[in-house]
């Protein structure tokens, strides 16, 4: 009897090392689950696709993509629907209110007369339009603020296109906004973007928005929303924090301004691909809007892929929740610098970067630089980091260019050494800030995604080929040359005087007079 049961086990063992699977009724819970995430893509691109047939004349001029499920990355994509050369258009999307999502149509249209004319979130742009987002979706649940007003056929796109977004869920596992907190920690002591600083304004924004919008009118603003047969969370916390990861991993900033473009967000990136860029478009080519061109031939069927632009790992991380192989090739890292509140000319200082810094934008007294380790700029600090720097430790006998006299033209003078002293206190100060920087990575961080530990060791590159150069300059500063040195040759006045200098040979006299030294002969 025991041999007949031995025999069993292991017949049945053998049955499952043949399917792949490793217990009874996996094979039932897995056959269920690819061929409802299969038969789900379907009906995703099934709805978008006849949803986009509706409309596609009024979002787009020329469009030679369709929505599609791609191989490479495993989620949506754009799929070439003929032949395209290289440098051709796939496709262009005018500007238009109606479904674009933009910051100015959060102010003026959907939440003007909600939200203060005043206010000025921490998450910026991309907050605004996460709130778009947050409002497409609880709209197609029959609550939200029903504007912009669009015709039957760009509303069923809208529609598709958010019932296809990534879930809650999904996202957890892509960006680092809903990363679990031990995950964050680690991401937190791996880089000097701090994922963080992003949480906390992301915190703030929210809870100022459930206090002073949201609670007042939940009927409009439910704290949760169907979606997709499921109950996912709406004008909460957790549900702009959701919008939020949407918002910046699908944004584009085309012609000035922060963009999200259904459809076009479709679009995957790859490292070679080109980025989307404005151009005018229709018969006569004036009407405004985005592109996307290829960069290389496609055939028919293949998916075409656009560029988000050149970004330092970190930011892709924070933005997109990946990181492409290019961005490894160049080791960024970020310090920030701040004028000293303390300091006795700091209102001169901060009255220079308000209003004297020439034809760029007013400057903040705390302002970020990138420290990057890369082919042909191994450590060389940026000359923009420099100048600010010179600047917040301009003090002591170099303090008189702070006289109004020099007011128009102090900035200028810090992209260049300004004294010996000056340049030291720029170095140390500089180099002190990377060396912390340096202790705040060297820690023994274990556990939390692969990426983490990639991110770490490059900005560890970063700034210690930025310490190693900035230690070398450092032992040659008495080789530069300074503000007095300059202004003396501007003067002619850098070599010594003599006599013979001072003499015309056409007059026979020197230009100035030679008190009791002229032999005249009366």
């Amino acid at each position: 009897m025991r041999l007949w049961i031995l025999v069993i086990c292991v017949a049945i063992q053998a049955c499952l090392a043949f399917t792949g699977l490793k217990e009874p009724g996996s094979f039932h819970k897995s056959s269920i689950l690819r061929e409802s995430s299969s038969a789900s893509r379907e009906a995703t691109c099934s709805n978008l696709e006849s949803a986009l047939d509706g409309c596609l004349s009024d979002i787009s001029k020329t469009c030679n993509a369709a929505v599609g499920w791609s191989q490479t990355t495993g989620r949506l994509g754009l799929i070439a629907t003929c032949d395209i050369k290289k440098g051709g258009l796939i496709l262009n999307m005018p500007y238009d209110d109606r479904y674009q999502l933009t910051a100015d149509t959060a102010r003026k249209d959907v939440f003007g007369g909600i939200l203060p004319e005043s206010y000025e979130g921490w998450t910026g742009d991309a907050g605004l339009i996460a709130l778009l987002i947050l409002n497409e979706v609880a709209r197609v649940d029959g609550c939200g603020v029903q504007l912009p007003e669009r015709p039957e056929n760009i509303n069923s796109f809208m529609e598709a296109w958010v019932k296809s977004l990534p879930s809650p869920e999904e996202q957890k596992e892509m960006h680092p906004l809903l990363w679990s907190e031990e995950d964050q920690e680690v991401l937190q002591s791996s880089s000097n973007t701090k994922v963080y600083r992003a949480l906390d304004d992301l915190e703030e924004d929210a809870t100022w928005l459930i206090d002073n919008i949201f609670s007042k009118d939940r009927t409009k603003f439910p704290e949760k929303i169907n979606w997709n047969g499921q109950e996912i969370p709406g004008f909460s916390l957790e549900g702009y924090g959701w919008a939020m990861s949407l918002s910046q991993s699908r944004t584009v900033f085309v012609d000035a301004k922060l963009r999200l473009l259904p459809l076009m967000d479709f679009c995957n990136h790859d490292d070679e691909g080109l980025e989307i860029a404005g151009g005018y478009m229709g018969t006569f080519k004036t009407t405004p809007g985005a592109q996307l061109l290829a960069h290389k031939a496609y055939k028919k069927g293949e998916e075409v892929f656009c560029s988000y632009g050149p970004k330092s790992a970190a930011d892709y991380l924070l933005e997109h929740g990946f990181c492409p192989p290019l961005c490894w090739k160049t080791a960024v890292s970020e310090i920030t610098l701040e004028l000293d509140p303390e300091d006795r000319f700091y209102n001169d200082k901060l009255d220079i970067l308000e209003f004297e810094t020439y034809d760029q934008a007013p400057m903040d007294p705390t302002q970020s630089f990138d420290v990057v380790s890369a082919p042909g700029r191994d450590g060389e600090p940026d000359p923009a980091m420099i100048q600010f720097a010179r600047l917040r430790c301009l003090g002591g006998t170099d303090a008189f260019l702070l006289e109004s006299i020099f007011r128009k033209e102090v900035w200028g003078f810090m992209a260049l050494p300004v004294s010996l002293q000056n340049e030291m206190a720029v170095v140390t100060s500089i180099c002190d800030l990377l060396q912390r920087s340096l202790d705040d990575l060297d820690q023994n961080v274990t556990g939390g995604p692969e990426v983490c530990r990639k991110l770490r060791e490059s900005e560890t590159k970063a700034l210690t080929r930025t310490l190693e150069f900035l230690q070398r300059e450092k032992q040659a500063l008495d080789l530069k040359e300074y503000y007095q040195e300059r202004r003396l040759k501007d003067l002619g006045l850098d070599s010594e005087w003599s006599p013979e200098d001072d003499m015309s040979p056409d007059l026979g006299f020197g230009t100035s007079r030679v008190p009791g030294g002229a032999d005249y002969d009366w």
